[in-house]
């Protein structure tokens, strides 16, 4: 962890131990029947630095998970160690190295930011989990997913040939990256880990693939197939469907360790369209012109790309975003609810007016606020005065005309 993680922790919980005695102050307040605005007040105070530490909070149980992740791990790698490297693991060891990613920046593997969202830097995976990896002999890799999955060592293959041939029964393919343009993937496919694509705009995946340990790319997909496209329950890394127009019968993955790209996407089907309850990385869906039916993810660890939106009218966002929101086409402010925490700034700068701004909670907004360079002299007015009421509640609000 680094030195100014660590300061940050120890102000968030010193900030947070004034809290104790505010909230016992609180219930009393509330059970003595005092004024209900000075109770009011004093809980909006409360709010107000919860909301501040949203982020590091979050941050802080991304980086708790990985560090649980990485001790395991280090306790494998020293087995294989002393013993052998391909010595027997049990099945637990067997998940925690060939089924699960940590991912670590080019600094550090301790650092609070949603590695995937964090732009500019690069990633890789953890070092000791490679070494568990490489180590192991190709066959006892395949007698290790053999395991796994139930099924013969022979069902585990690196060869595209034996992938494709005719009446394939492969499971697991652990290769690095598999094109299946033009070509029909086995049935029997469960796991995939490496990159996973097709070119073809046709493209079928096997309904029971569970597990992409790469990125799944599917190019050219412009509408989903009228049986349907069932993707995997986890993808550990970008999820590309960049040129799909219709999402009717989309089943998107539980979760997804990277970007997931919609760009395509103009409207939400009828019956809607669930998102994954998380998305490690960014989200793009710059084409979506409403947000009726539109549920999403409740985290988002980097950025929320909305460039076609014109009205918050129907848009529920998550609870964190780590990275920024990306709203440059919303004419007004009317009706938008931020999420308690934003890492990163809020581009508003399409707003015809500033109409709306003062409703809106800026304490969970770690960035700046963009707004239209073309804001009249009486909006930027209103714009001075909320920064204003904003500084009286303790909430430091940089706003930037583009």
């Amino acid at each position: 962890m680094a030195q100014q993680e660590c300061d940050d922790v120890k102000a968030m919980l010193k900030e947070l131990g004034t809290l104790v005695p505010k909230i016992e102050a609180l219930k009393k307040s509330i059970d003595s029947g005092e004024d209900i605005e000075e109770i009011k007040k004093t809980k909006e105070a409360l709010e107000r630095v919860l909301k501040k530490h949203g982020i590091l909070r979050y941050s802080l149980k991304e980086w708790e998970r990985r560090s649980k992740s990485i001790q395991r791990i280090d306790e494998i790698a020293e087995k294989l160690k002393k013993e052998e490297n391909d010595t027997d693991l049990s099945i637990d060891e067997l998940h925690a190295i060939h089924m699960a990613e940590v991912w670590e920046t080019e600094y550090e593997i301790f650092n609070f930011k949603p590695i995937l969202g964090d732009v500019g830097h690069n990633y890789c995976r953890y070092n000791n989990l490679k070494v568990c990896r490489k180590n192991r002999s190709r066959e006892k890799q395949k007698e290790d997913y053999a395991r796994i999955y139930g099924c013969k060592p022979e069902q585990v293959t690196s060869n595209l040939d034996n992938v494709f041939k005719k009446n394939s029964d492969i499971v697991v393919f652990i290769g690095e990256e598999l094109d299946f343009t033009d070509q029909k993937l086995p049935e029997t496919l469960k796991h995939v880990s490496g990159n996973l694509q097709s070119h073809d705009d046709n493209a079928k995946l096997p309904k029971k693939l569970e597990y992409v340990d790469g990125d799944l790319y599917l190019y050219s997909l412009k509408e989903i197939p009228a049986e349907g496209l069932e993707l995997p329950k986890k993808i550990e890394g970008d999820l590309e469907l960049r040129f799909l127009e219709s999402a009717k019968g989309l089943v998107l993955p539980e979760t997804i360790g990277g970007d997931l790209n919609l760009h395509s996407l103009k409207e939400i089907p009828t019956e809607g369209l669930e998102l994954p309850k998380k998305i490690e990385g960014d989200l793009y869906l710059k084409s979506l012109t409403s947000a009726e039916g539109l549920v999403l993810p409740e985290t988002i660890g980097g950025h929320l790309y909305l460039y076609s939106l014109t009205s918050a009218e129907g848009l529920v966002l998550p609870e964190t975003i780590g990275g920024y929101l990306d709203l440059p086409s919303l004419k007004s402010a009317k009706g938008l609810v931020l999420p308690k925490t934003v890492g990163g700034s809020l581009n508003l700068r399409s707003l015809e007016s500033a109409k709306g701004l003062e409703k809106i909670n800026y304490a969970g907004i770690i960035g700046d606020i963009y707004l239209p360079k073309a804001f009249s002299d009486k909006d930027k007015e209103e714009v001075k005065k909320i920064k204003i009421e904003q500084a009286k509640k303790g909430i430091n609000v940089n706003f930037e005309y583009l």
